[in-house]
């Protein structure tokens, strides 16, 4: 009971992700031996922003972000520009760091942005994730509410840096009202992920996907997070007309009372999720693994681009892994190539402390080779799709398969 009870409580969390407040922020924390990222952060600290905004120019601003970044849409710029007024307008207080996400790219291109509105400079730009019920490569549905795995548009200012379960990560605190107020509770966070790396997505044709929260690279994340923390202005886009419509910050001059009392409940359904069944393996009482293949071995074998919705959300020693469809599975099983076989594993999650918090890590488990897989046939109804196996192994004992097509947290990207 209490090994269930702890990987429930490591894999529920949104983004993975809980912010742990208490932990200091101190150099032994960080990765001695990852050298290059040392170097970024004290690159980057030229940049920790210091000073208050100037006195706003709305022309040098936007003179500014078309010149230094030649990528971002007019549309956006715009929706930019009356976000720093209306932030005047408002009082909202805010440092000289300026942070753009455009939604309406696909997460195969770089969509992120962060400006000094002081020097008029570009810091940088790379690859940001979207919450895994926004979409896939585009996103086109965002929510406010709880437990919705879905991004969140909208006006944000950047709150405190913390270790959580993905390392350095950051608060933000959402000022959108019905778009992104709720963001904070919801553990809506900034923080590393590692399928947000460039040869990822060059390999796979798309980022990997959060539950929520934006991701970036993990060489670029302590950099940018010490740069965009402690009261900067995040605004994360898309052409929506309800937030074009009812959000303050976008309609200082001529907000009305009428629009403020929008009801915001009326959220659009999440997209309809169509989930393959996945083979789970019976150990134990307290214990099922689940069958993958290493993703290079998955496309070698199938001739096709490793699907990313059925890739663990972790790595195993640095290789990428995807579960077996129940077709996929049967079909390897009919050919019976026994080569193909061989390269099945087995995989749990385990749950370890680290830095005070849980995590979840996958681990193989080692059952050695797969002799023979006996599909469970109903004599009754022939026609019906096979959806139990017993699978022998040459040493260890053997193990029932059994089909599901529910949601598993530790599964998709």
């Amino acid at each position: 009971m209490r090994k269930k009870l702890l990987l429930l409580f490591a894999v529920t969390t949104t983004c993975f992700s809980l912010p742990t407040s208490n932990l200091p922020l101190s150099n032994d924390l960080i990765n001695r031996n990852n050298v290059i990222e040392g170097i970024m952060t004290l690159v980057s600290n030229k940049y920790v922003p210091r000073a208050t905004i100037k006195s706003f120019n709305e022309t040098k601003i936007e003179e500014m972000l078309r010149k230094k970044a030649p990528n971002l849409n007019t549309m956006v710029i715009d929706k930019v520009l009356a976000t720093l007024t209306c932030a005047k307008e408002y009082n909202v207080a805010h440092n000289n760091i300026l942070t753009i996400i455009d939604y309406s790219l696909p997460s195969s291109e770089k969509r992120l942005w962060v400006f000094d509105l002081n020097s008029e400079e570009l810091l940088f730009y790379t690859y940001v994730s979207h919450g895994i019920k926004s979409g896939t490569l585009l996103s086109n549905y965002f929510s406010n509410k709880y437990d919705s795995k879905a991004s969140s548009i909208g006006v944000y200012t950047t709150d405190q840096a913390y270790y959580g379960r993905e390392g350095l990560s950051l608060r933000l605190d959402g000022l959108d009202r019905g778009f992104n107020d709720n963001a904070s509770n919801r553990s809506i966070v900034m923080h590393g992920g590692w399928y947000m790396d460039e040869n990822f997505i060059k390999k796979y044709g798309r980022a990997g996907r959060s539950w929520g929260c934006p991701a970036l690279p993990v060489h670029l994340t302590t950099p940018i997070i010490n740069t965009i923390k402690d009261n900067s202005l995040f605004v994360i886009y898309y052409p929506s007309d309800d937030w074009f419509l009812k959000s303050k910050f976008l309609n200082c001059h001529h907000f009305s009372p009428l629009q403020s009392s929008y009801k915001f409940e009326s959220e659009e359904k999440p997209p309809t999720e169509q989930r393959e069944a996945v083979l789970f393996a019976g150990l134990s009482k307290n214990n099922e693994a689940i069958a993958v293949m290493a993703a290079d071995h998955y496309e070698r074998i199938f001739h096709t681009k490793p699907p990313l919705e059925r890739m663990l959300r972790r790595q195993i020693e640095n290789m990428e892994y995807i579960a077996l469809s129940n077709t996929e599975f049967k079909n390897l099983v009919s050919s019976n190539d026994k080569d193909s076989l061989s390269f099945i594993y087995f995989v749990v999650p385990e749950v370890k402390m680290q830095r005070g918090y849980y995590v979840t890590e996958m681990k193989i488990v080692p059952l050695g080779r797969i002799k023979e897989v006996r599909p469970h046939i109903d004599s009754t109804n022939i026609t019906e799709p096979v959806k139990n196996y017993t699978v022998d192994f040459e040493e260890k004992s053997s193990v029932h398969l059994r089909t599901t097509d529910q949601f598993i947290r530790w599964l998709g990207l």
